[in-house]
């Protein structure tokens, strides 16, 4: 049994078997507002998908204020859906708000994104992050923008702002208590599992997956002793391409069969 004392010396060999990688660590117990463990929790980095999270809010707090709806239809171009698209059916150029989101969560889909970002607008965007209090969250480029990122633009944010994303949606503080539900109902249908949830069989996780060249991150809630737990691990500067999956894996397993322990 991992006790409290050692909890985090033992998330500290996992991290110190990586000398060449930046590893970002946060568990919280949002319930009691009660960090557990953490490590480089306000460090920035480039955010690759996990920046779906505030914009599915934003479109959301649209929502919120009566202006659209899940039913609202957004017209698109041929143009906006991309190489990777797994979603959108050819010659169908409108769809639902609701359709949109559930793809640009569960799927990680890279066009419904840019769909939503056009609708909004990055000015609009930018401003709701700051209005709720995301200190480290910054949108600059598109999904799949090679160019943009060439010219030193990207996308970022941090453990604490993911963090305090889920704290409004547990606690229902700035949306209503459905479209919290709505949110985490979403989450939980995630279909890319291979890094937090991948060693956990008993535990159930509204999660977001993040993944570029060089770099892999995962957030997300889970309910555990009938309190809600927020874990979050990035690591960047990966000595494979591909990222480094295993250890957000290796690390969440660790912590969570420590969280079940706990009485």
């Amino acid at each position: 049994m991992i006790d409290n004392i050692n909890i985090n010396d033992k998330v500290l060999e996992i991290i110190q078997e990586k000398s060449s990688e930046k590893i970002n660590i946060l568990v919280k117990n949002i319930t009691k507002d009660l960090e557990i463990v953490s490590y480089n929790k306000n460090d920035i980095f480039i955010s690759a998908s996990l920046i779906k999270i505030p914009i599915m809010l934003c479109i959301l707090n649209e929502i919120n204020d009566k202006k659209i709806t899940l039913d609202s239809i957004i017209n698109i171009e041929k143009e906006d859906v991309l190489e990777d698209n797994k979603c959108f059916k050819a010659n169908v150029f409108e769809y639902r708000v609701e359709e949109l989101l559930t793809w640009m969560i569960i799927e990680s889909d890279n066009s419904s994104t840019n769909i939503l970002i056009k609708y909004l607008g990055f000015n609009k965007l930018n401003k709701y992050f700051k209005d709720i209090g995301l200190k480290d969250t910054k949108l600059e480029r598109y999904m799949l923008d090679d160019e943009a990122i060439r010219n030193k633009r990207n996308n970022y944010t941090s453990l604490e702002d993911m963090c305090l994303c889920f704290k409004y949606i547990v606690e229902s503080s700035i949306l209503t208590p459905k479209l919290c539900k709505f949110f985490l109902d979403t989450l939980y249908k995630q279909k890319i599992n291979n890094q937090i949830p991948k060693y956990i069989n008993d535990v159930t996780f509204a999660h977001k997956t993040g993944g570029l060249d060089y770099l892999n991150s995962d957030v997300g809630v889970f309910v555990l002793h009938e309190q809600f737990y927020f874990i979050g691990i990035s690591i960047y500067n990966t000595p494979l391409k591909c990222g480094d999956r295993e250890t957000v894996s290796r690390l969440s397993e660790l912590i969570c069969n420590f969280l079940k322990e706990l009485m």
